[in-house]
């Protein structure tokens, strides 16, 4: 519109630290893009530092992969029968750790000078989130044998996240990301007559339109029949420590969340309203028990531990 320009703030595969590569997409690596900006953006927000609208950190979800578009060369023309189809190739285990490393988010800090928005490549609270960060399940579900995995035998540690959609900013300054459509990651087949064979329906696992499970068994449910109820939450990340693990949190439900948009209720409590992108499905909202302490950030940090 007159009066308006366009820029690009962030690419896949930009440098986000000091020592990321430059992308190269002949030359790409799981190392590489772990320091990276990662791939197909969902939700954008933006936390102020020191209450400046023109320095703060960028947040960005990145959702989904797609290696036909990712990976040169992997898509071959075949013929058969007189016609002409395109195939994608399966991806070698490099591949799929590219990908795994691409999904997450993002959180980079950002400036604006001169009127333009650039990033700080070197801002000490910049982080990369992938499918393989070390998280945390709290609340409610935390340590459940539902949870609990031949890697875990605890049902309290997860490894990564995926398909985060939508997220939010919460009150005091978090990061929520919502782990949206996670069926198409597992593969394979429950064991006949499995308790969770119900659950897995009404969510569509396996949908298998990843290669995840040819590399990695967790993502197998032959071999790991309880990996899918580790993700479909709510994971909140504390900015301001780029060393802190992430935390799944239970109480604020298991489904395909679509956003996590929040208010503070007259009474202090902090009401999110949380979207199911199943079909056919809900739009839940969820109330904390405790109340919202403006002028202690680290009281609030359990919030979403415990609520209706």
């Amino acid at each position: 519109a007159p009066g308006y320009n366009a820029d690009v703030l962030l690419r896949w595969g930009d440098p986000l630290f000091a020592d990321s590569p430059d992308f190269d997409p002949v030359k790409q690596s799981a190392e590489a893009q772990a320091k990276q900006f990662g791939y197909n953006n969902d939700y954008v927000g933006y936390i102020a530092i020191d209450g400046s609208a023109e320095h703060g950190l960028l947040v960005v979800n990145h959702e989904y992969t797609n290696p036909h578009l990712m990976f040169p060369g992997i898509v071959k023309i075949v013929e058969k029968e007189g016609k002409k189809s395109a195939e994608v190739a399966p991806l070698s285990k490099e591949q799929v750790d590219i990908e795994m490393a691409a999904h997450g988010g993002t959180i980079v800090e950002i400036r604006k000078v001169s009127g333009k928005w650039e990033v700080v490549r070197d801002g000490k609270l910049n982080r990369r989130i992938t499918s393989n960060t070390e998280m945390a399940l709290s609340g409610p579900a935390a340590g459940h044998d539902r949870l609990k995995t031949n890697a875990d035998p605890s049902g309290t540690k997860v490894i990564g996240t995926f398909n985060n959609c939508a997220g939010g900013v919460t009150p005091w300054g978090t990061y929520v990301m919502a782990e949206e459509n996670i069926h198409g990651y597992f593969s394979g087949e429950l064991p006949e007559g499995h308790k969770e064979a119900a659950n897995y329906k009404r969510l569509g696992i396996p949908e298998g339109a990843y290669e995840w499970a040819a590399h990695y068994d967790r993502f197998d449910l032959a071999k790991e029949p309880n990996e899918p109820n580790r993700f479909g939450w709510i994971v909140e990340v504390d900015v301001n420590d780029p060393t802190s693990t992430p935390r799944k949190r239970t109480a604020m439900g298991r489904f395909k969340h679509e956003g996590a948009e929040s208010i503070i209720a007259k009474d202090g409590r902090v009401v999110f309203y949380l979207g199911d992108d199943e079909r056919f499905d809900y739009v839940y909202k969820f109330v904390t028990k405790g109340t919202f302490n403006a002028n202690d950030h680290a009281a609030n940090k359990d919030l979403l531990d415990d609520g209706t």
